[in-house]
């Protein structure tokens, strides 16, 4: 709204923004009638609250796991026909609900996510060459959000340092119809010293759309997410140019108490009133790094490594080398076995400092595929009564 006036004969012209929540004012004290306003937000359905969403677009979906996640909105996705999105979720779902649904009907080109999850038709798109796939840190993933939608172009962060995500050189994409041949892979990032510690630079993340999922909402879109689903919805909504809001329950503005607002309304565009929800649980074991990554950099943790000491065929689990590719670099602390407990040092290695009952020494060496100290207090192993 544009107010123009005269005073002491100036003209004078003001802006005067909208705002969701104003204290209503009465210099005598008598009650004040509410203001009546048609919120502009509120769409009829999710299909009218996508269908202008380009193809090639990036969106920003909310949630985590199953918990949280747009359903309406992704399956008005497939009603509208939009195709080559850029996806952006701490995961895709699995392969027939969430974000999965999409992938089965190849509107995806290229997914960015900390882990794949049970998602087994994203893995064989990926491996197959039909898709791009950038997988993140977990926590690294949230804070690229979050410094997109705070204007912050880059960061900093211990996560990943020394591993393929700093170095370089993880698969972004297969050579389609070639079996495990690689079309381009990632670069090397920035690497920086703060007070003696690596650090990694991470580009933020800006979307063109963000879909988000919240419990209750008043016409102006000020949202309450009910529990776990607050997860990455929060984050995800404060991101993008457009957020378009899909919740279970809609409300006049003022019902929700300020304080209980986890989304304020200005960062929302558009609204809708999902329905019939399945609301699914995933429960199986995923593949990724998810926020492991982010757990071994964090300052001050002490990584402990529970393992079983050999493979199932006698192979050494414990090696000089890792030739996987690492969680992390000189991160742990102590390794536990059913055999013994290892110190490790960064520089000095493994040391040996508890050994199994019934386990001798001769055993630990044959099984273990590096040299080893033994403390000089060599203690039998401990245990906890349970």
């Amino acid at each position: 709204m544009v107010l123009v006036g005269v005073v002491e004969g100036k003209r004078f012209t003001c802006k005067v923004l909208r705002c969701s929540y104003a204290t209503v004012y009465s210099p005598t004290g008598s009650p004040v009638a509410p203001r009546i306003r048609r919120s502009e937000k509120i769409f009829p359905s999710a299909v009218e609250a996508v269908k202008d969403i380009p193809d090639g677009a990036t969106i920003l979906f909310g949630g985590f796991g199953l918990c949280g996640i747009p359903e309406n909105l992704i399956a008005a996705l497939i009603e509208v026909g939009v195709k080559d999105l850029t996806v952006v979720s701490n995961n895709a779902g699995v392969s027939d609900f969430g974000l999965g649904l999409l992938l089965k009907e190849r509107r995806v080109k290229k997914v960015i996510a900390s882990y794949v999850g049970e998602n087994t038709e994203l893995e064989r798109q990926f491996l197959e060459g039909e898709l791009e796939m950038e997988l993140t840190p977990q926590g690294t993933l949230a804070e690229r959000i979050r410094a997109g939608g705070a204007g912050v172009p880059a960061f900093f962060t211990p996560t990943a340092y020394g591993t393929l995500i700093q170095e370089g050189g993880t698969p972004l994409k297969y050579v389609k119809g070639e079996k495990n041949k690689v079309e381009y892979s990632s670069g090397g990032r920035e690497i920086r010293e703060f007070d003696g510690k690596m650090y990694v630079m991470e580009q933020a993340i800006k979307a063109d759309w963000a879909m988000v999922k919240g419990f209750k909402a008043d016409t102006e879109g000020n949202t309450v997410f009910r529990m776990a689903a607050r997860n990455f919805n929060p984050t995800v909504g404060r991101n993008a140019r457009n957020t378009i809001l899909e919740v279970e329950h809609v409300c006049k503005v003022g019902e929700i108490d300020p304080e209980n607002v986890h989304l304020p309304g200005l960062f929302v565009d558009r609204i809708i009133q999902g329905k019939d929800y399945e609301k699914r649980i995933e429960g199986k074991l995923v593949k990724g790094m998810g926020g492991a990554m982010d757990l071994v950099a964090g300052p001050g943790t002490k990584v402990v490594v529970v393992m079983e000491h050999s493979s199932k065929d006698g192979g050494h689990k414990i090696v000089q080398n890792c030739s996987l590719p690492l969680t992390g670099k000189n991160c742990v602390d102590l390794i536990v076995t059913e055999k013994a407990v290892f110190t490790v040092h960064p520089e000095n290695g493994l040391t040996l400092i508890e050994v199994a009952e019934g386990v001798e020494l001769a055993d630990i060496v044959t099984h273990t595929g590096c040299e080893f100290a033994v403390a000089e207090d060599l203690k039998p192993m401990r245990q906890i009564d349970v």
